[in-house]
């Protein structure tokens, strides 16, 4: 090599370095890295929101981690995702490889694909049918499956009740998705709905496992340290595939039959057939779009409703005075309906509270930024794996007193509470925010209000007359859930449980 090349060459690697020097000192704080493997030690295996939370008291709201190939920034506050996630969307919505997500057989599906044209068409389906007006549709469907819901919880025994809340939230999302109404245990959405929700919950942080970070462990035995969450997909990638087969060839033999009633997947299959556009790859998006209602939809309206039944438990005056506002607005003759909620504030603020205080998807589902980026002076390489710590920022003591509360009250103007502002994140970020979020909305309210109008939700007891009183704590996978808790559900009155029967036999419209 010539002279002048050869500095030409050295001054180029200079700059190279001088270039990742003065990146590397504007990267946000975080936890020291080891050599080689960065941050992989130190990478949480239980509970990553509180993990990074803890970390964000010492490092800041904009935390660096790093392991071998990949960058990770944790967001922990709500100013730092609106700022990133929402106004910056243009080049924070696109997703990581998830490499354990493609073992389960989920890449198809809308929540977990990359930002470009496959999930645009995804998600413009969904918004097609689940806008704020559309879902006004629903609400008969949704008022019926809430007191059938109450009437199965008056009648259950102590420990049934996430039978029920399963029940509801996959008789909600099978009506909408596939015009299905489930009327017997032995339905097979309900034996789908079981197993999806069991690999869900058993499948570790989107992005966020060992397999993940080291994509090789994929082709490791599943006895070698590290593959736990592989073997597990392996396990359930079958019943995934079956739930991004099942409604669409369900709909389509209906359709083709005449029995097809109005649904998600029959509307799109009327706008193919009139476009006359109905290849493979349409039925694929469908597919996928029609798997991201089922497997987002259910999860979090039953995780939601099953920390209200915790919630109610642990503070039964919440309970209290819920019920005395609806029976003061609604009186004594009948239940809640969805002309009552802007009558209703404090079961507004029981709402509020469980879905504040028990994030139904604690992580979020992580982002990927497509550019080079600088926000407050720290630099966020392109290509980072950017979560957005919806359980950290719901911990925010700038933004609510004594967070870990629950506390229905909070969002009161004074004098009877401290006037906090509803969190605004539960359903996400920027383009990559809840398609659903409207249904699961009125699902959960409907839900809450109806439950609070009939139902009294106290302690169980053990042998010894004793109350029982749960820990309150939760699992963490793709989302969480309260860990198993015991309740007795009984109705207000005599003529409480009337009402409820009664609402039953008659039409939602007139009841």
């Amino acid at each position: 090599m010539s002279l002048p090349a050869l500095s030409l060459a050295t001054a180029l690697f200079a700059l190279l370095l001088l270039r990742r020097w003065r990146r590397a000192s504007k990267l946000p704080p975080g936890p020291p890295r080891d050599p080689i493997i960065g941050n992989l030690r130190q990478m949480p295996t239980e509970r990553p929101p509180l993990v990074f939370h803890e970390w964000a008291k010492t490092y800041g709201d904009v935390v660096y981690l790093e392991l071998p190939g990949k960058s990770i920034v944790p967001l922990d506050s709500l100013q730092a995702g609106e700022d990133l996630l929402d106004k910056r969307s243009a080049i924070y919505s696109d997703r990581p490889a998830f490499t354990l997500y493609e073992l389960f057989g989920w890449t198809p599906t809308m929540s977990f694909l990359p930002y470009g044209k496959q999930f645009a068409v995804q998600r413009q389906m969904h918004q097609s049918y689940l806008n704020r007006i559309k879902v006004v549709n629903h609400k008969p469907m949704q008022l019926r499956e809430a007191r059938a819901l109450v009437d199965n919880l008056l009648h259950m025994r102590i420990g049934e009740h996430e039978r029920y809340l399963s029940r509801f939230s996959t008789g909600v999302i099978t009506q909408v998705v596939a015009g299905h109404r489930i009327t017997s245990d032995d339905d097979p959405y309900l034996r789908l709905s079981k197993m999806i929700l069991e690999s869900l919950f058993h499948s570790g942080p989107p992005g966020a496992t060992a397999i993940d970070f080291l994509p090789f462990l994929r082709h490791f035995p599943f006895w070698f340290p590290g593959t736990y969450y592989a073997r597990v997909a392996s396990e359930w990638r079958a019943m995934v595939r079956e739930l991004h087969e099942y409604p669409l060839w369900t709909v389509r033999a209906q359709k083709e039959s005449g029995k097809a009633r109005p649904s998600f997947i029959l509307s799109q299959l009327a706008e193919m057939e009139e476009s006359r556009t109905e290849t493979e790859q349409d039925m694929e998006e469908l597919r996928g779009s029609a798997a991201a209602m089922f497997g987002a939809g259910e999860s979090t309206t039953w995780s939601t409703l099953s920390s209200f039944l915790l919630a109610m438990v642990l503070r039964p005056e919440c309970q209290e005075k819920a019920h005395k506002e609806i029976a003061s607005v609604v009186g004594s003759t009948r239940l809640p309906d969805f002309a009552d909620r802007e009558s209703l504030p404090y079961v507004e603020c029981v709402h509020q509270e469980v879905l504040r205080w028990a994030p139904a998807v604690p992580l979020g589902l992580p982002h990927r930024v497509m550019e080079d980026d600088t926000y407050r002076g720290m630099f966020i390489p392109a290509g980072s794996t950017v979560f957005a710590n919806i359980k950290g920022m719901t911990l925010d003591e700038k933004i609510y007193h004594d967070p870990h509360a629950f506390n229905p009250e909070r969002y009161l103007q004074p004098p009877h509470g401290r006037g906090e502002p509803h969190f605004p994140a539960k359903f996400g970020f920027g383009r990559r925010v809840c398609t659903g979020q409207y249904l699961a909305d009125n699902s959960v309210w409907i839900a809450i209000a109806t439950t609070l109008a009939a139902c009294r939700i106290s302690n169980a007891v053990d042998e010894n007359g004793d109350a029982i009183v749960p820990a309150g704590t939760v699992s963490y996978g793709i989302g969480s859930h309260p860990e198993e808790f015991q309740c007795v559900i009984t109705a207000r009155s005599p003529q409480s449980a009337a009402i409820v029967r009664s609402a039953l036999s008659c039409d939602p419209d007139e009841c």
